[in-house]
């Protein structure tokens, strides 16, 4: 099974000894196999790694040996490692709930008889917080000193289409229907495929950018060529651009999306649809951007009262 993996992934398992590299392999397999992201994949390894490498020498051979030896205890060590890094609550839960899986798997397969993934143990209480979008004038700031052809279409597309980073990376040429104005998302977060739509300005940028790019099945391909452009180029590039552009707030090119959900309903468009265009699986995960356009309309609310004051007074009326 492990030749189905890629090599660089098979690699990365050199911490662990022939009986967890196994284990792991099977459990990568079955998800590769269910076409599960490649970067999800990366992903669980990373939180193996964290676990394994968080404890103590003796119980770090015991699981190196079998990860079917994994307890409770272990993952305090590896929730009291990972804080004591200041990693926050949501990444940690978020690898919790790939080792969780992970250990599912090894119970379903009679390798385990506990999961050691005590929820009420374990799950760290998580801020509430709202999505960020930029503000106006950023967002104008930061496309004016962008003068790459591709990083202009890279981040356009996040804006326009509301694409996640490693949605972004991965896309294809053959993703792209110029002729019917569409992107085909395929194997979103989730598992959730989409069709997204090409704005006027974002088709142009298109249209360039295939003049400009050496052929590659990639839109946006690595120096490789045979590869996609990496997550952390896209993060490095973003970082550059606010720098340029004298912005002091910290975005992220997450916030990208989180300005077209934003945007989109400041628009009008129904929550019905933007759920559909993000591709979320849940309404509930759309209807956190509501909470941005209610401050909106509240804002609206107040300049439009306060302009009618200013009449009220300029006129004498009661």
């Amino acid at each position: 099974m492990d030749c189905l993996l890629p090599a660089r992934l098979i690699q990365r398992l050199s911490f662990l000894e022939v009986l967890s590299k196994h284990q792991l392999i099977a459990y990568l397999g079955l998800l590769q196999a269910r076409n599960y992201a490649k970067s999800t994949l990366e992903a669980i390894v990373i939180a193996v790694r964290s676990l394994v490498l968080s404890l103590p020498d003796q119980r770090k051979t015991a699981l190196a040996d079998n990860l079917a030896q994994t307890t409770a205890a272990d993952i305090d060590c590896l929730i009291n490692a990972a804080r004591s890094r200041g990693l926050a609550a949501a990444t940690i839960n978020g690898r919790l709930s790939m080792l969780t899986e992970l250990f599912d798997f090894l119970r379903e397969d009679g390798q385990m008889q506990t999961q050691p993934v005590i929820r009420r143990r374990h799950r760290l209480p998580t801020p509430t917080t709202l999505p960020k979008p930029l503000a106006e004038a950023d967002l104008v700031a930061f496309f004016k000193v962008i003068d790459s052809v591709r990083d202009r279409l890279l981040f356009l597309l996040m804006l326009r289409c509301g694409l996640r980073v490693s949605e972004a990376c991965s896309l294809t040429w053959l993703d792209v229907d110029l002729q019917g104005l569409s992107i085909r998302i395929n194997n979103g977060k989730g598992h959730v495929d989409r069709i997204v739509y090409i704005a006027p300005d974002l088709e142009k940028a298109l249209q360039l950018w295939q003049t400009r790019t050496t052929p590659s099945p990639y839109l946006f391909p690595s120096r490789r060529r045979s590869a996609p452009l990496g997550r952390g180029d896209i993060h490095w590039q973003m970082k550059k651009y606010l720098r340029l552009a004298g912005i002091q707030a910290n975005y992220s090119p997450h916030c990208l999306r989180h300005t077209f959900a934003t945007q989109l309903l400041n628009a009008g468009v129904s929550l019905e649809v933007l759920k559909e265009l993000m591709g979320h699986r849940s309404i509930q995960m759309t209807l956190r951007y509501t909470k941005l356009y209610d401050a909106t309309k509240r804002q609206q609310y107040d300049q439009a009262m306060a302009r009618i004051e200013n009449r009220h007074l300029k006129t004498g009326g009661e």
